[in-house]
């Protein structure tokens, strides 16, 4: 085993990772597919801590998981667009980039709900409760109660969760869904603007890159080229929220590994 063989995965907003088996091509396939966390809330409400600072603890992280060769980067959603700036830093400290892997990762314009939210959280507690997904259900509420108070706070979220750091803990301890997206937010609001400002005038990767994406989210193809120009787009079935799902991850991982011959 080599660390050629090691791929650095940066999760969605959630921070949840899937069966990170999916990127390889079977279980003798040499490679390791290792997570990238985030720092979590608590780095998050942090004085003066920023966008800047955030990608800096990503590539560091980044480069204990792989100290030498060359970097290959997989990010879900949010983690597409860390997977791009982190790319971005570590080459310019002089590490060789030989691969990045944005999957359905669409433009971000702010740390608000993005348009037609209302009718996904409906379609998806509607599509839980028919499949008879209780469980699934239940987390699902409890998630979009504890979102919708995070976004009523605002601005003054961050400064809310500073203030009441040792209450926010007791309530992260006794509800893991709570932390998640007091982390999500707050993730959010720190990243949108700076991703904003990153597509008024993107910085070309010149490195192999490739875009999975649904077909909902096929409006962030050409943002994507600007960053990426030797993109790879490849369209893959299934919502956002169902990629790795099992009717959809087979289709996911076929596109993947044929999308990323030289990986491997």
């Amino acid at each position: 085993m080599t660390r050629d063989h090691v791929i650095a995965f940066l999760p969605g907003a959630g921070g949840d990772a899937p069966d990170l088996d999916v990127f390889r091509i079977g279980p003798d396939d040499p490679t390791q597919v290792k997570l990238i966390a985030y720092p979590g809330w608590r780095r998050y409400i942090t004085e003066a801590y920023s966008a800047d600072a955030l990608i800096d603890d990503l590539c560091a992280d980044i480069v204990r998981t792989i100290p030498t060769g060359p970097v290959r980067l997989v990010g879900v959603s949010l983690g597409g667009h860390l997977a791009y700036a982190a790319a971005l830093r570590l080459r310019a400290q002089g590490r060789e980039i030989s691969g990045v892997c944005a999957i359905d990762s669409m433009m971000i314009q702010s740390s608000g709900p993005s348009a037609g939210w209302r009718k996904r959280a409906l379609e998806q507690a509607l599509e839980q409760m028919r499949e008879r997904r209780l469980i699934d259900l239940w987390r699902f509420l409890r998630s979009r109660l504890w979102r919708g108070l995070a976004r009523a706070l605002g601005d003054g979220l961050p400064g809310t969760a500073r203030r009441a750091s040792r209450t926010v803990s007791v309530m992260a301890t006794l509800d893991p869904i709570f932390e998640q997206e007091l982390s999500m937010r707050l993730l959010l609001r720190l990243l949108a603007p700076a991703l904003a400002s990153i597509d008024r005038d993107p910085v070309a990767l010149d490195a192999p890159a490739v875009l999975l994406r649904t077909p909902l989210h096929d409006a962030s193809d050409a943002a994507w080229r600007r960053r990426c120009p030797c993109l790879n787009v490849r369209e893959i079935p299934g919502k956002h929220h169902t990629l790795f799902d099992p009717e959809n991850v087979g289709s996911l991982r076929q596109a993947f590994l044929s999308a990323t011959p030289d990986w491997r």
